[in-house]
């Protein structure tokens, strides 16, 4: 695995985890935690992990909010 993989994967590690203590964030929030990354780096973590289906992405007017999608197990039935 090469580098840049290596940094994605921690990157999006990190969005991840910001969620797993807020089901939702919003995307300038998620900015404002994570310094470290740069605003570019977090698009592109949200975009993956959002075309993965491990978190949506809603507008609400002009701004952008991750919420993290349930677990199988959490998901309510629906008859």
């Amino acid at each position: 695995m090469g580098i840049q993989a290596q940094e994605t994967q921690v990157n999006e590690a990190m969005v991840l985890e910001l969620l797993s203590h807020e089901r939702s964030i919003s995307l300038e929030a998620v900015v404002d935690l994570l310094p470290q990354m740069s605003w570019n780096q977090v698009f592109q973590c949200v975009d993956s992990l959002s075309r993965r289906g491990e978190i949506i992405l809603l507008r609400h007017g002009f701004d952008y909010e991750l919420v993290a999608m349930s677990k199988p197990h959490d998901a309510p039935c629906s008859v």
